[in-house]
């Protein structure tokens, strides 16, 4: 989503009303749907987001097959790129960055020049798919650059407006932000099916293995219902709504945002809110969720690096922003890292400028992301386990388990920074336990947890 604003009033809003009281498991979730959380490796995914011009020295779809080995190396096996198309000209928004918003398209059969050619495009899916990773691309329907050309070949297929007879995106109210691009009329039958015509072509041609919806909740539940099955027809995928509704799983997508929980996140730190709202409001999105449903959770992307700011600023500093992403991560849903996020970045980073890092930079933080997402992704506990809190009244410190048959996971998370003691819970005190990280033997019926501390032991289970 190109602009800030109007994402914060969204989130804001969802936060608040999907926020309850409801005791903290997942037992109750929604009967599936077809097709949702299918193929089975929707359900692993850890996503890696990646703005091409950031995410190399090159910049470039090249620069990016550089950078896989060490990308996978850090626990991720499902890229996200943000839009690949060129960037409309017309109504550039340069005061913010040279390069312009990446969500205002100017031609969806192609990709930006910058980035390289459609073989590159090709050799970095290749690249992906030979690693055994899946690659998805942005998807931006709901409006184009105002130099695209079916604004003049198709002007019906646009909203009508006072813009010249065009008008731009109008969310919440807001009709000062998204003065780049037009919007599209999901009411023309033309336009629907040239959308769904543009997300078969990448899957027919390019073999990508889904796509990530911007603003999915600006375009109608209807389109996106048939747009999926059309696509799946061809091949299974993962869809990404960026949006926080449940109703988003009832037409086909695999994922959601937690908006909900990022917004609730900030305010345990900013505020001092106790760490077991995060409980309930876990506990009241899961109720709603269709089974094998999966929220993308996260503590940054590109708008919030952009118009928030980076987790270690949100967080107080690094130790307090990996505690954020351990709480957020082992959560159930998708981890989400943003490419850079790894470096602990501290300075919002535009989307409309290129921001080159030096990728062997911070090596400590590096290898927590690196540690903690292999732990991830070496646990079937972290990834599909139930989820159990123990300490639902909890203040400071939240203590949960996430648990399969084969496997048992006891999570705590200090949110505050100050050193706090907490009581091993029933069925751990004399059971026989690990650091999952390292493998070391843990004794004694308590823990003392510095100041954002976090724990994550392994109990023995019944073969």
């Amino acid at each position: 989503m190109p602009h800030r604003p109007v994402l914060l009033a969204l989130a804001s809003a969802l936060a608040i009303g999907l926020v309850g009281c409801a005791s903290p498991s997942n037992e109750s979730a929604s009967p599936s749907i077809d097709g949702v959380g299918e193929p089975a490796w929707v359900q692993d995914a850890t996503v890696y987001e990646v703005f091409v011009p950031d995410a190399s020295a090159e910049g470039t779809f090249q620069g990016l097959i550089g950078r896989l080995d060490e990308i996978q190396a850090m626990g991720v096996n499902t890229l996200w790129l943000m839009p690949i198309h060129p960037i409309g000209e017309k109504r550039r928004k340069s005061d913010i960055g040279a390069l312009g918003s990446p969500y205002s398209i100017r031609d969806y059969y192609d990709v930006n020049p910058d980035y390289g050619t459609k073989e590159d495009f090709r050799a970095l899916v290749d690249s992906v798919h030979a690693r055994d990773m899946h690659i998805i691309i942005d998807l931006v329907a709901n409006h184009t650059a105002w130099d695209h050309p079916w604004l003049d070949e198709h002007p019906d297929m646009y909203s009508d407006g006072p813009i010249n007879g065009f008008t731009v995106p109008v969310l919440n109210g807001d009709t000062t932000n998204w003065t780049d691009v037009v919007e599209l009329d999901f009411e023309n039958p033309r336009t629907r099916q040239e959308m769904i015509d543009v997300m078969q072509y990448w899957v027919r041609e390019f073999n990508i293995d889904g796509y990530r919806a911007d603003v999915a909740h600006a375009v109608p539940l209807d389109f996106w219902e048939n747009a999926i099955d059309s696509v799946e027809a061809r091949k299974e995928v993962l869809m990404l709504a960026e949006a926080a509704g449940p109703e988003m799983h009832e037409v086909g997508f695999d994922q959601t945002y937690a908006w909900p929980f990022y917004g609730a996140l900030k305010r345990v730190w900013e505020e001092d809110a106790p760490v077991r709202t995060l409980a309930t409001q876990v506990d009241t999105t899961l109720a709603n969720l269709p089974e094998a449903a999966r929220r993308l959770r996260f503590t940054t992307n590109h708008d919030e690096t952009m118009w928030d700011a980076p987790p270690p600023a949100l967080f107080d500093g690094l130790e307090g922003s990996t505690a954020a992403f351990v709480l957020a991560t082992s959560m159930p849903g998708a981890p989400l890292v943003y490419n850079g996020q790894e470096l602990g970045v501290t300075d919002s980073v535009s989307f409309f400028a290129r921001t080159p890092y030096d990728w062997s930079q911070t090596p400590d933080v590096r290898r927590f992301y690196r540690d903690y997402l292999r732990l991830y992704g070496d646990s079937p506990a972290l990834r599909t386990g139930a989820l159990t809190v123990h300490t639902p009244d909890a203040e400071d410190v939240l203590v949960y388990e996430r648990a399969t048959d084969t496997d048992s996971l006891l999570v705590a998370v200090n949110v505050r920074d100050a050193s706090r003691e907490v009581s091993l819970p029933d069925g751990y005190a004399d059971a026989p336990l690990t650091d999952a990280s390292t493998g070391a033997s843990v004794e004694g019926a308590t823990m003392t947890l510095e100041g954002y501390d976090y724990r994550v032991l392994r109990r023995a289970t019944a073969e």
